[in-house]
């Protein structure tokens, strides 16, 4: 079995973990239970084949350690079950433990894990309907219209994110007008700097399904520009 310490070091190493498998990896250890289903993993990538993702990452990373591959996947999971009975890969606690020590991932990630209901069809009522709308919100558009990055978010939006969520309301979407003006000044790259960069109050008033399911993409949008 790999270590926390191995793990850490495959981390440090773009070879082993690319850019790319950094953010799969955030994205995933703040899924409910650290469980990713093959649909997540392909929501999360882009990919195809969520297996073929998962068995690369785990086979990239035991080849930089010189350690067996196994399975691939079975390096940096265990199978298992979601509430719905789908087949989920669980992210092995030593790989998470790394993550946290990195520092890829912070303690208010863990709490999120807890407090997410894993059903994706559930309405966010139950955190969302005490957040009060952004008062600020209606003004931002013009201060932001002409940009560039500004046009890549809001066609992310409309293309991606709306279309997983078309119910969420305007004022607790991810990249509603107020947030984007926000990422746009700021330009966090990464949930550290997003979560020190963005007023609390900003950041509490989204939706906290839109936020697990895309907010990594939305920051490798911020770096690439």
């Amino acid at each position: 079995m790999i270590t926390q310490n191995l793990f850490l070091k495959a981390l440090n190493n773009n070879k082993a973990v690319r850019p790319q498998d950094m953010e799969l990896l955030t994205a995933w250890f703040s899924l409910p239970g650290r469980a990713a289903s093959a649909e997540q993993v392909i929501a999360l990538t882009g990919a195809k084949r969520a297996s073929m993702i998962v068995n690369n990452l785990g086979k990239r990373i035991a080849g930089f350690l010189e350690v067996d591959a196994g399975s691939g996947a079975s390096v940096v999971a265990v199978d298992g079950k979601n509430g719905a009975g789908e087949a989920v890969w669980v992210m092995r606690e030593e790989l998470s433990q790394a993550l946290v020590a990195q520092g890829s991932v912070t303690s208010e990630d863990v709490q999120a894990e807890v407090a997410v209901e894993p059903v994706k069809t559930e309405e966010p009522v139950k955190v969302e309907v005490k957040v009060a709308p952004v008062v600020s919100e209606p003004e931002v558009v013009v201060e932001v219209a002409d940009s560039p990055l500004a046009e890549a978010l809001v066609e992310f939006d409309v293309q991606s994110i709306r279309k997983a969520y078309p119910s969420t309301p305007a004022s607790q979407r991810l990249l509603k007008s107020a947030m984007v003006n926000a990422l746009v000044a700021n330009r966090p790259v990464n949930t550290r700097a997003y979560q020190r960069m963005i007023p609390a109050e900003l950041r509490k008033s989204v939706s906290s399904q839109e936020a697990k399911m895309f907010l990594n993409k939305v920051l490798a949008i911020l770096k690439t520009h």
